[in-house]
C-alpha cells in the first residue's frame, strides 16, 4: 500500500510573508506531529512572496529537537521555493542539525546568542 503524502501549503495556513517566528510556530504546530510519526509531509510555498530566516528557524529548524536527521531526510519536502530561498533552507536545515548533534557547537551557538542579548556580543 502507497503511503500518501500530507501536502501542507505555507500561504494557506500564515499568508504571503514567512517572515517571523510567530508564522514559523503555527507551521511548526501542523509539521511536526505529521514527521513525529513519521508521515511523509511536502511543505508547498506556492504563493508566498517572502521566506527569512526567522520564519525557516521555527518552522524546520526545531524539528530536530526529536526528529532525526534521517527521518527528516526521508519525510519532509518543501516545493515552489525560489533558489535563494531554497539555499535558506538548506543553511537553516543544516545549522540545526549541527545544533541538536553537535554538544560543542550548540554551546557557542548558546554562548553566542546569550551574549548578543545581553548586549555584550562584541565582534
Amino acid at each position: 500500500m502507497a503511503m500518501t503524502m500530507r501536502v501542507l501549503k505555507v500561504f494557506d495556513l500564515i499568508g504571503e510573508f514567512a517572515i517571523d517566528d510567530l508564522a514559523g510556530g503555527k507551521v511548526f504546530a501542523m509539521l511536526h506531529p505529521e514527521l513525529l510519526a513519521g508521515h511523509s509531509v511536502e511543505l508547498d510555498f506556492e504563493g508566498v512572496r517572502i521566506v527569512a530566516p526567522p520564519f525557516l528557524s521555527v518552522a524546520i529548524g526545531r524539528l530536530f529537537h526529536d526528529i532525526s536527521a534521517a527521518n527528516f531526510d526521508r519525510f519532509f519536502t518543501a516545493t515552489n521555493l525560489t533558489q535563494l530561498d531554497r539555499t535558506g533552507l538548506e543553511l537553516v536545515v543544516e545549522s540545526s542539525k549541527r545544533y541538536f548533534t553537535e554538544p560543542a557547537y550548540r554551546t557557542a551557538v548558546d554562548t553566542a546568542n546569550a551574549k548578543v542579548a545581553a548586549g555584550e556580543y562584541d565582534r
